[in-house]
């Protein structure tokens, strides 16, 4: 029997669905995917909910390659990541604090926005972004987070929200 695979780009896009199927194998690929096989079901019911939400979805017989894409050229995507204020210091808070008061006279409150609950920082204003954070006087706890999370996920915003997610194997602190 030949199988067919689904490939869904995780930290790319939310899908919620409801299968009901004979069997469902989920095979964990790197970069945050996952192959999902489905036997049992209509794949063209698959499709259609993919595309409702602004995807499309093709076919594999292998798993490995990435099939989900959207339509939107990389150039307007701005991928980004939400976690918790705790994997900054409460120095770090401060800092970010009193950058977000400045007015705007060139200084950094047009890359990183005070959001209530915690920072919006657009990485991708900064040629050096990470540079930028230590010449503000950032931790290296905080620098650390913010360079493995550019390299490891391709992300230009970063959402230091009070009640996002901890992420595994990142310091936190306790303020």
């Amino acid at each position: 029997m030949r199988h067919q695979w689904a490939v869904i780009q995780g930290a790319a896009m939310k899908l919620s669905l409801t299968v009901e199927a004979d069997t469902v194998n989920v095979l964990a690929l790197n970069m945050g995917r996952i192959a999902v096989d489905i036997d049992g079901i209509d794949l063209t019911d698959l499709i259609n909910v993919v595309c409702d939400n602004g995807y499309s979805l093709r076919i594999a017989d292998t798993p490995g390659k990435l099939i989900v894409e959207t339509p939107l050229p990389p150039s307007v995507r701005l991928p980004g990541l939400c976690c918790s204020t705790a994997h900054i210091t409460c120095e770090d808070n401060a800092i970010l604090d009193q950058v977000t008061l400045q007015h705007h006279d060139g200084g950094d409150n047009d890359w990183i926005l005070y959001t209530r609950y915690g920072y919006l920082l657009r990485l991708n204003a900064r040629l050096y972004p990470v540079l930028e954070l230590k010449r503000m006087g950032l931790s290296k706890d905080c620098r650390r987070l913010v360079t493995t999370l550019i390299r490891r996920y391709g992300i230009d915003i970063l959402h230091l929200d009070a009640a996002g997610d901890l992420l595994p194997g990142f310091e936190t602190f306790d303020w």
